[in-house]
């Protein structure tokens, strides 16, 4: 069996490779890092096995050892086994310790590459090898194995021309700075240091080697930090600043839509966290199909009720009905499904969809809610005033759905704290509550519509931003409205 070395990137899944993305949809063991993203676990498949083997200073899950010893366990029982590194596997990741040991036990292996921090700084303004100021960049450590500084190889390094970049270096750079400065490095070199490179939180700080040098002895400088040396980093290069740069948000809404609205959010610079809370299971009674075939009006209230509608019906042409759909978000499901919505609500809210059946729906007419167990009874009372004959069909729930990794959420958000959590129903806040507790401090709540506000006020007692529209524009001008750091 082959065991796969993958590079996570840094920051945004947007950073994974194609092919990275291909290989986690067909994992049966993932052994992740704590500097991947979370959500990169949701591309596996049901019943994939997580193994959290992440270091910090101080503080690791697994010594590199055991962790070698857990990669040719999993090798040798089969299956799939993605070992998932932040950055690239080969760059200071220790991944070829890993292929040793595989190597050592007769198991096959391959790697796959991805993005390292010192080139995702570019995003940030540093051009390492910029034509006329480096011809060559040097990547190196501050760490080594014992935890000692040898002075000798940074007297050497400094002899080198060209642009340095540090990984690992935070904590040791006031004394790797003095033993560059005696190799050499005038300490008025230009310097800057790139933090959390990749992720919309990055920042960056520009000065000289005796600047960052002061700025990492008093905390300034934080780790993940790339800490670059040379002309380069004098450039006066500023990328854009997006609408949502640096906000950290939690999307809780069902997947595949929380996945679609973090990325979404990323685009606009958010660091954005997929949260599918919750998942539906499907309720469809024994005589559903006949009580499909009675009706004259189908109404849809969310995408998951498409497809359980067109499983039941197998043959397509067995859905004599109209149909009636919450939004065009429905709309779309329905279409995938090659059904075409014959009335569709708007705004996409219950209340919507009341107005549209009050106006479409004639006396004695036998309409089907094919929806959500706990769906909102406006649209109900709204066919009922119309002399309709309701007939109530739960076709799903939504159930409590396992976040892989999700204490590496947690990690995330006490090093920067969340700053707003997108509710898309009742059900999902009070699932929150349930899993992660009140809302951190200073975190707004958004909800998407006034019922879930209503919610949300319930439960967390803080006043909710109600999006005007219960869509993803909304989404971005309601966050962009109390976002001023731009």
């Amino acid at each position: 069996m082959t065991v796969h070395l993958v590079g996570a990137g840094c920051g945004t899944p947007a950073h994974l490779t194609f092919a990275a993305g291909n290989l986690l949809n067909r994992a049966d063991h993932v052994v992740y890092d704590r500097l991947i993203h979370p959500d990169l676990l949701q591309l596996c498949p049901v019943g994939c096995s997580f193994h959290p083997v992440g270091k910090r200073r101080g503080d690791h899950y697994l010594s590199q050892k055991e962790i070698n010893t857990l990669l040719v366990r999993l090798g040798r029982e089969g299956g799939t086994v993605v070992r998932l590194k932040g950055g690239d596997p080969f760059l200071f990741g220790r991944g070829g310790e890993e292929v040793l040991a595989l190597q050592e036990a007769d198991l096959a292996w391959e790697a796959l590459p991805g993005l390292s921090a010192a080139l995702v700084g570019g995003a940030m303004g540093v051009t390492p090898t910029h034509r006329g100021l480096a011809r060559s960049l040097t990547l190196a450590t501050g760490q080594t194995e014992d935890g000692s500084l040898d002075g000798p190889f940074w007297s050497a390094l400094a002899a080198v021309p060209g642009t340095l970049a540090l990984y690992m270096g935070v904590s040791l750079f006031p004394e790797i700075a003095s033993l560059l400065e005696e190799g050499g490095i005038p300490p008025e070199t230009p310097a800057a240091a790139v933090t959390w490179a990749g992720w919309g939180r990055a920042r960056i700080r520009r000065g000289t080697l005796a600047d960052l040098a002061e700025a990492a002895r008093g905390g300034d400088v934080k780790s993940p930090s790339i800490l670059y040396l040379g002309a380069v980093t004098d450039l006066p290069l500023k990328p854009a600043r997006k609408a949502l740069q640096g906000m950290q948000v939690a999307c809780c809404r069902p997947a595949p839509e929380s996945w679609e609205t973090a990325r979404l959010l990323e685009s606009f610079g958010a660091d954005a966290y997929s949260l599918p809370l919750l998942k539906p299971e499907s309720l469809v009674p024994p005589e559903a199909a006949e009580r499909i075939a009675k009706a004259d009006w189908i109404v849809l209230t969310s995408p998951r009720s498409c497809p359980l509608l067109t499983d039941l019906a197998g043959d397509l042409r067995r859905v004599k009905a109209r149909l009636a759909v919450i939004g065009d978000g429905t709309a779309r499901a329905l279409k995938r499904e090659g059904l075409v919505a014959d009335a569709v609500a708007s705004p996409e809210t219950s209340e919507g969809l009341a107005r549209l059946l009050a106006e479409e729906l004639g006396e004695g007419e036998r309409v089907l809610f094919f929806r959500n167990e706990r769906g909102s009874g406006l649209p109900v009372e709204a066919a009922r005033s119309r002399g309709a004959v309701v007939d109530e069909l739960a076709a799903y729930r939504m159930i409590t759905s396992l976040l892989p990794a999700e204490e590496l959420y947690r990690e995330h958000w006490s090093e920067v704290p969340l700053d707003a959590a997108v509710f898309g129903s009742a059900a999902l806040a009070e699932s929150w509550l349930d899993r992660f507790g009140p809302l951190p401090e200073g975190c707004r709540a958004v909800a998407w519509g006034s019922h879930c506000g209503v919610a949300v006020r319930e439960l967390f007692g803080v006043d909710p931003l109600v999006m005007e529209r219960p869509d993803s524009r909304s989404l971005v001008k309601t966050l962009k409205e109390v976002w001023p750091h731009v």
